[in-house]
């Protein structure tokens, strides 16, 4: 057989195999924002767990939070177990908000404490408007990689916007960088917020926020 003519035919089937491979298709920034806004009007319910990295959050009171994880569902349904440190101390507790009521577990026996507002070490933050407060004004946003339908961008925001996560205590107008990964479908799964936002951070101090659970139906019980 004639040696070109294996190649033609070599060359042929290999065309032919390249024409017929599935072409990926990527979100860009924007759209993949606006996804992220739609699922974030339409979900009612969503969990979270923060983490942090060479730091804490400071709450009022001296309270530090290590680590906290826990339920909200829209408009004011919001359950917290929280590691705080108090004075050098660990305290593991629990904190749950039910229309505009407050609890709060006492750290040496659990029981609930039925808290007014003015006492409520959680009353400044209010992690239900985290992830839209963060969307409301987000600049130089860019993708950075995208793997397996998972998009990591990276943004800046006003310090200023961190305030549902934070509270009062904070360092107003600072340029924050963060790294968001989103999925293909629109939904928030991390959040990493880098260097100082409160007085007490320092510049290697990361958040990790995780979310999950998205629109799925949470129990909620009133102690």
């Amino acid at each position: 057989m004639n040696k070109n003519f294996i190649v033609a035919i070599i060359f042929l089937v290999f065309f032919s195999c390249s024409n017929n491979e599935e072409k990926i298709s990527y979100l860009s920034v924007q759209e993949l924002l606006d996804l992220s806004n739609q699922k974030i009007s339409n979900s009612q319910s969503f969990s979270f767990i923060l983490n942090h990295k060479n730091g804490f959050t400071s709450l009022p009171g001296g309270y530090k939070i290590s680590k906290a994880e826990g339920d909200i569902e829209k408009p004011d349904k919001l359950q917290i177990k929280a590691e705080l440190i108090s004075n050098n101390f660990l305290i593991k507790l629990s904190y749950l908000s039910l229309e505009n009521n407050y609890w709060i577990t006492n750290p040496i026996n659990f029981e609930w404490i039925k808290t007014p507002e003015e006492d409520n070490p959680f009353k400044n933050i209010n992690p239900i408007n985290i992830i839209s407060d963060i969307f409301t004004e987000i600049e130089d946003e860019s993708i950075s990689s995208v793997n397996k339908g998972l998009y990591e961008i990276s943004a800046k925001i006003n310090s200023n916007n961190l305030k549902s996560l934070v509270g009062d205590i904070i360092i107003p107008n600072e340029k924050i960088n963060l790294s968001l990964i989103i999925k293909d479908d629109g939904s928030v799964k991390k959040i990493y917020i880098y260097g100082k936002v409160q007085p007490e951070d320092n510049y290697e101090t990361i958040r990790e926020i995780n979310f999950e659970k998205w629109n799925e139906k949470i129990s909620w019980q009133q102690p």
